[in-house]
């Protein structure tokens, strides 16, 4: 190449290499924008599951919690339906098992654990973990209901796992 084509050519060169450049930023930029709004449309896809997952369990759990710390509505609830709960929220959190991040399917084997004793045998139920003392003195209680009751009940422990459980609920939510 002599030196006369390319002094023709380099004020072209000039004015059309930084076009491509930015043509070329601007392809990757919306590549990597296509990129990000494809993996926060599927992060809220799987938000809005995780809320509906949650709607349908959400009472079960407090009443588990609240059954076992006995406050709130803890009275009206035997242990035949708190054992029932368990199966209901047991069941919808291993079939849903996908939509939970580690953290959170962890922190809801821990709160179970503390709340439950199970393989007590076969056609055995959960042994609730709960001062049973307490539960006799209710009106509403039958004899019948002591096999529902195992393992020995520590508040402050309760109070941890639940904490967690709540813990880990907001961070798959994203409102930590």
């Amino acid at each position: 190449m002599d030196l006369t084509t390319w002094n023709d050519l380099a004020p072209l060169l000039a004015v059309l290499s930084p076009i491509v450049v930015i043509l070329l930023s601007g392809l990757w930029f919306n590549k990597s924008l296509e990129k990000l709004k494809s993996r926060l449309q599927t992060s809220q896809a799987i938000v809005q599951k995780r809320s509906e997952i949650y709607t349908e369990i959400q009472d079960s759990l407090n009443d588990i919690y609240c059954y076992i710390k006995r406050v709130g509505k803890w009275k009206t609830i035997t242990p035949e339906e708190v054992i029932e709960r368990k199966r209901l929220v047991d069941q919808k959190m291993h079939a849903t098992r996908p939509f939970w991040s580690k953290g959170m399917r962890d922190a809801y084997k821990d709160f179970m654990d503390v709340c439950f004793v199970t393989n007590r045998g076969h056609k055995i139920n959960a042994g609730i973990v709960a001062e049973v003392v307490k539960y006799q003195e209710l009106d509403s209680w039958k004899d019948e209901f002591i096999d529902y009751y195992d393992g020995s009940f520590d508040e402050s422990k309760l109070d941890q796992v639940n904490n967690k459980l709540m813990a880990a609920l907001s961070k798959d939510f994203g409102v930590e």
